[in-house]
């Protein structure tokens, strides 16, 4: 299965004009500034669903649009970064003509949902000219592509399925969009159904510390399915199994318990990875006397253990953390067995 893309898009217009200079007309990236400008202006201090600046996602938007599609249409990439004005600010369409001329405010008047509702609006894209979809497939793979941090598992799966419904037929428009959303929306299907088996367990894991890498630099999930495959070889029931591949995603990641029991991960499995999470203000061996009380989690944290302590993972580590790490696993073994 492909792995899903990221356009994390970059960390302000500094970073962003630079990057976007190896690859656009100078001029042109002068006036995507004065656009991003205008754009921070309307949006002011708005924030997204998991909390970051409103700005972050305008810049996905032209990530998208110019590294996953190549284009370089000026009113196009200025629509990107102006495309919620109207929607979600107390900008007009009459100030976006004034401003940056007919065709970008066009295109932004063409992905705005007007009085009309969600419903229709969705229709109409339908039939909508390539220019628009490429705008419009841009900004919602922006909106999806991280869709496991929106802190509603409700919007998770109904954002999942309009976007399955409504947008993945349509990114036919491009076979770059298409193979996009083609590896998301398999990458993302452990949300049309409880996360009550392996399969979907993996793919929620996958999800979940997608971007994240591990000490040694190596994909993280990589981590997980090593435990997972450990506790398998040595007995582990399904449950178990599950656990292992979930045992880091309330430590590390922004997913919650109660977002694991609300995604249908099975009680017993939701019991393991509590036991295996480290709260913030628990010392090491607060922790491993708590995790013994859940008799099933043990195997878990063995194989946790284990794979941590591999040597092909201990050679990508400087000494002095080999060492600090080595003494800390011996020492959890020890509570562990008592």
């Amino acid at each position: 299965m492909a792995e899903v893309r990221v356009f994390a898009g970059w960390s302000g217009w500094g970073a962003a004009e630079e990057a976007l200079s190896g690859v656009l007309p100078s001029a042109l990236v002068r006036e995507l500034g004065v656009a991003f400008e205008g754009a921070v202006g309307w949006h002011g201090g708005q924030v997204r669903p998991a909390g970051e600046a409103y700005w972050e996602h305008l810049l996905q938007v032209v990530d998208v649009l110019v590294g996953g599609v190549g284009v370089t249409d000026v009113d196009l990439l200025r629509a990107g970064l102006l495309h919620d004005v109207v929607e979600d600010t107390d900008g007009t369409i009459e100030e976006l003509r004034d401003r940056f001329g007919e065709r970008t405010a066009g295109f932004v008047g063409a992905v705005t949902i007007g009085p009309e509702g969600r419903a229709a609006y969705l229709d109409k894209l339908a039939t909508a000219p390539r220019d628009v979809l490429l705008l419009k497939l841009s900004d919602r793979y922006s909106n999806v592509q991280r869709l496991h941090t929106h802190p509603r598992v409700g919007k998770q799966r109904s954002y999942y399925a309009e976007t399955v419904e409504r947008f993945v037929p349509l990114a036919v428009v491009d076979k770059r969009l298409e193979e996009l959303y083609t590896a998301w929306a398999a990458a993302y299907s452990y949300l049309e159904g409880p996360v009550d088996n392996l399969q979907a367990a993996d793919k929620l894991a996958a999800a979940v510390h997608r971007e994240q890498v591990d000490k040694s630099g190596e994909p993280y999930v990589l981590h997980v399915r090593g435990a997972a495959e450990i506790a398998r070889r040595d007995g582990a029931d399904e449950y178990q199994q599950m656990a292992a591949l979930l045992h880091d995603s309330v430590e590390d990641t922004s997913c919650t318990l109660d977002q694991l029991t609300e995604l249908g991960v099975p009680p017993r499995v939701v019991e393991m990875v509590d036991a295996l999470t480290r709260r913030p203000d628990e010392t090491h061996d607060d922790y491993l006397t708590r995790l013994v009380r859940t008799p099933a989690a043990v195997p878990v944290k063995r194989a946790d253990i284990e794979h941590n302590s591999s040597p092909a993972r201990r050679s990508r580590l400087d000494p002095e953390t080999q060492e600090r790490l080595r003494k800390k696993y011996a020492h959890a073994l020890e509570v562990l067995d008592r």
